[in-house]
């Protein structure tokens, strides 16, 4: 019987990160000094952060390139709310009902694989099937006893309950 080696992409993120800030000084010139909050924090969500993530469902990354984005990511709330670099962006982030990136990170593998394992493809089931340590792993994190099994809708409710038992 041949064993099945996955490979995991290991992420070089500085052009994205590059492109993410630039998107994000666009964003916040256009929109000029009396912005709107929420507007901003939109529009970043749609923007910029869907393009440093794309394919994080598959990346293993470094602790140091995570500490990268989360760094640039809380540095986008600490800019749009002009809050001072020392001060948590955990409160800003849980009022604008986003997530950390870590939690964002989780969030899409799990349904990445959740979708794999309900394909009608055989062959991307039978890979999301090698996966089940690690996508249980992530699962016991944010308290999912069967994340493959549980609705799209109750994975981002538990991820983002337990998110805000983080905020202070």
């Amino acid at each position: 019987m041949k064993k099945i080696a996955l490979v995991w992409v290991w992420a070089d993120l500085s052009v994205s990160l590059g492109k993410f800030y630039g998107s994000f000084n666009n964003i916040l010139n256009v929109l000029g000094c009396y912005r709107n909050e929420m507007l901003a924090v939109h529009l970043v969500k749609t923007y910029c952060l869907a393009s440093v993530l794309y394919g994080c469902e598959v990346w293993s990354i470094t602790a140091y390139t995570l500490k990268r984005l989360s760094v640039a990511w809380n540095n986008v709330f600490r800019k749009i709310f002009n809050a001072c670099w020392r001060e948590s962006p955990r409160s800003l982030q849980f009022y604008c009902n986003c997530l950390p990136i870590s939690y964002l990170i989780d969030q899409r593998r799990l349904l990445f694989w959740k979708k794999m394992i309900t394909s009608d493809n055989v062959l991307l089931r039978a890979l999301a099937k090698f996966c089940h340590g690690q996508i249980y792993a992530i699962g016991s994190k944010y308290n999912i006893v069967h994340p493959l099994l549980s609705s799209t809708y109750d994975v981002k409710r538990r991820i983002f309950a337990v998110f805000s038992n983080t905020v202070v």
